[in-house]
């Protein structure tokens, strides 16, 4: 089917949300894996412990949690949307898919939220796919949900609320009403909430041991059904925690997040892996590189050109360009190209801040307006952190070692000023993102080198 992009502009601008991951389906999607060096989903397949190319005989592991990491924007949750649909193609997996940003307040997110609503979603899903399980294998996971939750006396009037609603079900449908309430009151911050929560925590362990043996019965009859081996967890939305509440959530509770027996993939922010040694220690984890548009010795890389380029034509048609170039004559595209780092977020948010600066074209002007008001966001951010940032910065894109300066490595990770690539040896490599070089201050660190 040929995809038609927009020729007008004011509709190109539609698709330009650059918070919205695309899901199965979505037209401007583009397969960044060639961009990213290849073979990247099979090297994130041997973290998660099993080899993909023994197919059709591949043996999966019992459990485990893996971290999907990346930079904010890098194309993660998009990722994870074509894996679950891929790994659930392939037979694998029977993959349990959670958006925490949707389903529970990122604002607030502590492990048992994630778990209530991890059970939560098995169970619907359960129930739309008619899988039927034992009513014997459901006995201890709700025998714990009337024993903690509904006795509790700390928690009356959920309680109470709760023995009102779920007279008259079982099996299944009673255990997809009572996780479903405890989720909604996460999710929507009840006054029960805390006291919930530390209920749920209190008896997390007993929890934990229930939950496994649900899931174990839920393999056996995924497997009789054809619809996968194991099943997958996949969590996103968790790289955006903020940095106490990622701490909190990987390392501190890392325990109580990893006590349950079963297959794993989070989303995590890049920033722990430069500050936390305990999260490198604690989790087999996965960085997705950048899409890499410049070689480690500066030269233009073609593959991940063209796949930046994919990615601006999807959204909008050529002709809405003044001089939209070719790799070997640059023009507009490449311009927007080259400042985004690689970034496919940095990409969209160009062509978003050049939109408000166009008319019916993205011309030059345009563009590189749109890329000074995004510099100067950068500058706001860079500003009150003084000249050490930006020296620091400077001395990674001439290849200088960081020293000891990990907490600015972090923060500039994590604020999106430094970007991390791998070279065609896997090996990582760091470059300022373009747009922050055409700070007068970053133009100070170099000169005075």
């Amino acid at each position: 089917m040929m995809i038609r992009s927009p020729k007008d502009i004011r509709e190109a601008a539609k698709q330009l949300d650059f918070k919205i991951p695309l899901e199965e389906g979505n037209p401007c999607y583009v397969d960044t894996e060639k961009g990213r060096g290849g073979v990247f989903y099979n090297q994130l397949y041997k973290k998660m412990g099993f080899d993909i190319s023994t197919l059709p005989n591949v043996s999966l592991p019992e459990s485990g949690h893996t971290l999907f990491c990346g930079h904010v924007g890098c194309g993660k949750s998009t990722v994870l949307r074509r894996q679950k649909t891929e790994l659930n193609k392939r037979g694998l997996f029977y993959v349990v898919f959670i958006d925490v940003l949707e389903t529970l307040d990122i604002n607030s997110l502590q492990y048992p939220d994630l778990l209530m609503a991890l059970a939560n979603n098995l169970l619907q899903q359960l129930k739309e796919d008619k899988i039927k399980i034992d009513s014997g294998s459901m006995e201890k996971l709700q025998s714990w949900f009337n024993e903690k939750i509904v006795t509790s006396e700390k928690i009356k009037s959920f309680a109470s609320e709760t023995k009102t609603g779920i007279k008259a079900e079982a099996g299944i449908p009673l255990l997809t009403k009572l996780f479903g309430k405890i989720t909604n009151s996460f999710k929507i911050g009840t006054t029960d909430k805390e006291e919930l929560r530390q209920v749920i925590k209190h008896h997390f362990s007993e929890f934990a041991e229930a939950f496994h043996e649900f899931i174990a019965a839920v393999e056996n009859e995924i497997v009789k059904k054809n619809l996968g081996q194991k099943v997958l967890f996949i969590v996103d939305g968790t790289d955006k925690l903020s940095k106490d509440d990622s701490r909190r959530f990987f390392i501190e509770d890392a325990n109580q997040v990893k006590s349950v027996k079963a297959n794993f993939l989070y989303s995590a922010p890049i920033h722990l892996f430069y500050s936390e040694n305990q999260v490198r220690q604690g989790f087999d984890h996965f960085m997705l590189p950048m899409i890499k548009i410049a070689d480690k010795d500066g030269a233009k890389n073609k593959d991940g050109y063209e796949i930046m380029r994919k990615i601006v034509l999807l959204r909008a048609d050529i002709s809405l360009f003044d001089n939209p170039g070719t790799f070997e004559n640059p023009g507009t595209i490449d311009r927007i190209i080259e400042y985004s780092g690689g970034s496919p977020r940095e990409l969209i948010r160009i062509l978003k801040s050049a939109y408000s600066y166009a008319a019916d074209k993205f011309t030059e002007e345009s563009i590189r307006k749109g890329i000074n008001s995004l510099a100067m966001d950068y500058k706001r951010m860079l500003f009150p952190k003084g000249p050490r940032y930006y020296k620091l910065l400077h001395n990674m894109d001439i290849g200088k070692d960081a020293g000891e300066d990990s907490d600015i490595i972090e923060d500039l990770l994590f604020n999106l000023a430094m970007f991390e690539y791998t070279d065609d040896n896997f090996d990582l490599f760091w470059r300022t993102n373009p747009i922050i070089r055409l700070l007068d201050d970053y133009k100070t660190a170099l000169s005075s080198e």
